[in-house]
């Protein structure tokens, strides 16, 4: 079922409404516990806004045990906008508005590359439910858009999004395996060998200047999750 742009901008605006008054429940108590677990509100947005010293511009590599749980350029948008604000509530909504705006951008990318399936999106409950839990969606965007340019063989721009979306979250790592095997089966290796060098030097250009000047503060992303079990996020508890 194929939507057109203005059904398709509809649904996600009205799913990203929706999300919002699930998670704006927690502003009137300001995240206390347990109502925000009780009302399913919880949000990495306001609780590290305080808790990684974002409230008072700290950098957020700067500490060694205490830098932010996410890659650099997560960590730049964590820090950008915190400079705009001085509450918890304020740097929830500044923030909601930019995944809001992403998850739009999202469904509509997905529409453009498949509109048969780009009614799925808007409405999926895990969406809803979980929309401005935290900053992941500038990872999800960028992922996709290196899927996007790689199914129309612009591979360049493919590894930039690649290299991108890693600097944002470690979970489009995964996305280089099959993009291998793809190239690998075409007999396409001087592409392959050219993807990676583009995507990984991206990755490198973005994160070296971070390793140099505040290696532990960044390394502490990739410690916590290296060393971190299953959580309620996992398969293995459900």
């Amino acid at each position: 079922m194929a939507l057109r742009f203005k059904a398709v901008l509809a649904l996600a605006l009205l799913a990203s409404l929706i999300s919002f008054a699930k998670f704006s429940h927690c502003q009137g108590t300001t995240w206390a516990t347990p109502d925000q677990y009780i009302h399913a509100c919880y949000s990495d947005l306001p609780s590290l806004f305080s808790e990684r010293g974002l409230d008072k511009n700290q950098w957020p590599y700067t500490s060694d045990t205490n830098a932010v749980e996410y890659p650099v350029l997560t960590g730049m948008v964590m820090f950008a906008t915190a400079a705009l604000v001085n509450s918890p509530i304020a740097y929830f909504n500044i923030n909601a508005i930019f995944l809001a705006l992403l998850f739009i951008g999202l469904a509509l990318l997905i529409r453009k590359m498949r509109p048969e399936l780009s009614y799925l999106l808007p409405v999926a409950p895990a969406m809803i439910a979980s929309l401005y839990i935290n900053w992941d969606l500038w990872a999800i965007i960028t992922m996709m858009l290196a899927i996007y340019w790689f199914d129309r063989k612009a591979y360049a721009y493919s590894a930039l999004a690649i290299g991108i979306s890693i600097s944002t979250k470690f979970l489009p790592i995964f996305l280089l395996l099959p993009i291998a095997f793809i190239l690998w089966r075409q007999n396409q290796m001087r592409a392959l060998v050219k993807y990676f060098v583009t995507a990984i030097g991206i990755w490198l250009a973005v994160n070296l200047p971070f390793m140099v000047t505040t290696p532990t503060g960044w390394w502490r992303f990739y410690k916590l999750n290296l060393e971190r079990g299953a959580d309620w996020g996992s398969i293995w508890l459900a």
